[in-house]
């Protein structure tokens, strides 16, 4: 009892403490954040105000017991600040332990509900048995503590331990369709790593389940074979009695395959090569995609060095039939068609659109939009257990989006960008923005004001700040491998350092890349763990195009979205495990790309876990390693 009166006490005193700094839920997680418990209303007798009359002409149990009820009720209503007050009512020296244990949970759902989820784990700690009901309201809540904290992985195992103690069929498969959206935020390369892990049963079901459906996504001519099989390797599943025989329908219900696609590409003009690289790796998917029978017409269209003509180009290929558009690629092209209010035919562009508020009805927006990869930066050093950041980025347009990416995400994670410097690209010597960067260049001028007053020369040791647990950048991979070596010449080599993929060339060079080793660093599935048949078609044919390989990439995973558009539309956790990324759709149409992560280590990026629990995150919550299910 103790303990529990122990952390309720805390949970009163950081509510009060934080109640004007609360962290969001970041924007892809919250779109799965309706996973969480279901309450019915009914089992109240009265509203919240009604329980706080109660309370007040009650003392006692009795109090604590509406108190409890009001908390609850002004949860539902998501009005936390009044739920706050009536937990601060009770009196947590005559509560019984029962009042104690459900004040507990109702401050925990507080915090998730505030957006601090690594509060509401650190709140979740018993050390007595709980009864039934708490301890599925206490295994809820943790999973969607995890989801929301970043761990989905862990809310997965949460959920399957949550199965083994639900009775209500209901429950079950509500619980069951919650586990099946987490393990959906998955890309392929996770799920096949899962599933070497040492794993109980029914979840390795699970992730061979999950398994089958990301290969139905391409190739679902054999999505109902796959799940035939894997009826007979797991029979006795909890998933194989009601929600697999849903799962075949669902998983093609929306496939759209239309018959002509036209690609309108600048295959002449400045951005040729690029073209040329789109278009190749959108026709080497197009011959390697396992359904032949329906394969559609593809007809292209150059758009030339003149964007401003795009309506002309796109009116082309309506004429000519197209039942989808691919393209265009050229920023200004893909301005212009964003101005209309609708578009006649479908299309999928490959660049975006700036400063449009309303989505253009018909049109969707893809490509390898930098600002992704500097928020998943940002989301990756805070998992790590950094708060406190350096930012480092090329002047002009390109690094200044990069900065205010990484910095809106890191603040909203609760993290603060203490300084921010730009350097000019293409130099070998950095000295300047990195002295900059750590206030060395204080502490020289405080060495000089020093020897001018003593008239004497002073032995001296620049001193860095030390108000920066990482550093940021931004950087091709030639100013990468000028920049890390410096950080450690300047007495910041112990600082991890976060880039983007534009750090590395594509291309293994162990000897180059050396000088950025222990460069934590983001890249696309193509790059750190690439389809053998697609990589081998660029490699054979189109060697010379290796210099634009994300772009290869990135055409190719154009064509194989197409027909899983429509499902990516309807099902805001979905995604589609493609060679750019890990690919979901916004509520503004935009797709956008979830990376993997890679260390180098002696010049080669070698892929790193980010679904285990960091030992900082176990600590800050007090949330001990769960068993494996």
């Amino acid at each position: 009892m103790t303990q529990i009166k122990h952390y309720l006490a805390l949970f009163v005193l950081t509510a009060l403490l934080s109640s004007c700094a609360i962290t969001p839920v970041s924007d892809d997680l919250a779109k799965v954040d309706d996973l969480g418990e279901q309450i019915d209303i009914s089992q109240f007798e009265k509203s919240a105000e009604q329980y706080v009359e109660l309370a007040n002409l009650s003392t006692g149990l009795q109090r604590d017991q509406h108190l409890l009820s009001a908390a609850e009720l002004f949860i539902i209503q998501k009005d936390f600040e009044s739920a706050q007050l009536q937990l601060n009512a009770i009196n947590i020296e005559t509560a019984d332990a029962d009042s104690l244990r459900r004040a507990q949970i109702l401050s925990a759902r507080i915090a998730l509900g505030t957006g601090d989820p690594r509060q509401a784990l650190k709140l979740l700690q018993f050390s007595d048995i709980l009864s039934t009901e708490l301890q599925i309201s206490v295994y809820k809540i943790r999973a969607r503590a995890f989801l929301n904290a970043g761990y989905p992985l862990e809310s997965a195992k949460t959920r399957i331990q949550l199965d083994s103690i639900l009775s209500d069929e209901t429950d079950r498969e509500q619980n069951h369709q919650a586990i099946w959206e987490i393990l959906s935020l998955f890309p392929t390369t996770t799920l096949n790593q899962l599933s070497l892990s040492p794993l109980h049963p029914d979840f390795l079901g699970w992730i061979e389940l999950a398994k089958v459906a990301k290969q139905g996504q391409i190739d679902w001519q054999h999505l109902q074979e796959g799940i035939f099989n894997w009826r007979k390797r797991y029979p006795n599943h909890p998933a194989a009695k009601v929600f697999i025989e849903q799962l075949g329908l669902e998983q093609i219900e929306l496939m759209e395959r239309p018959a002509h696609i036209a690609v309108l590409l600048p295959l002449s003009g400045r951005y040729a090569d690029i073209a040329a690289t789109i278009r190749d790796g959108f026709m080497s998917a197009y011959y390697q995609h396992p359904d032949t029978s329906r394969r559609p017409e593809i007809s292209f269209i150059d758009t030339g060095a003149n964007p401003m003509a795009i309506w002309n180009h796109y009116r082309q290929a309506v004429d000519q039939g197209a039942q989808f558009i691919v393209g265009p690629f050229i920023k200004s092209a893909v301005n212009s068609l964003a101005q209309a209010a609708e578009l006649e035919v479908p299309t999928l562009t490959l660049n975006y659109a700036q400063n449009k508020e309303e989505p253009t009805h018909n049109l969707l927006q893809f490509g390898l939009l930098p600002e992704d990869e500097a928020r998943q930066s940002a989301e990756m050093a805070f998992r790590q257990g950094h708060s406190k950041a350096a930012v480092l980025v090329p002047e002009g347009d390109w690094g200044e989006r990069l900065a205010v990416a990484f910095r809106q995400k890191f603040e909203e994670l609760g993290g603060r960008v203490i300084n921010n410097q730009t350097y000019t690209p293409a130099k070998n010597d950095f000295k300047r923005p990195i002295q900059s960067l750590f206030n060395i260049n204080q502490s020289h001028a405080r060495h000089r004001r020093l020897q001018r007053v003593l008239k004497t020369n002073l032995k001296f040791i620049p001193y860095r700040r030390q108000d920066v647990d990482m550093i940021f950048i931004a950087a091709t991979p030639r100013d990468a491998r000028q920049l890390k070596p410096q950080f450690k010449f300047h007495y910041a080599g112990e600082l991890p350092v976060y880039a983007t993929s534009h750090a590395f060339t594509g291309r293994i060079d162990k000897n180059a890349d050396r000088d950025i080793d222990d460069l934590y660093y983001c890249d696309m599935p193509w790059v750190l763990n690439p389809d053998r048949q697609l990589k081998h078609s660029l490699q054979r044919y189109w060697p010379q195009q290796e210099r634009y390989t994300r772009f290869f990439a990135l055409g190719a995973d154009a064509y194989n979205l197409i027909p899983f558009l429509g499902r990516l539309q309807s099902k805001p956790f979905e995604r589609f495990s493609g060679q750019t990324g890990n690919l979901y759709l916004d509520s503004n149409n935009q797709l956008h790309r979830e990376l993997l992560w890679a260390q180098f280590i002696r010049g080669i990026p070698t892929l790193i876990d980010i679904n285990t629990l960091p030992e900082h995150f176990v600590e800050n919550t007090g949330t001990p390693q769960p068993a494996t299910p």
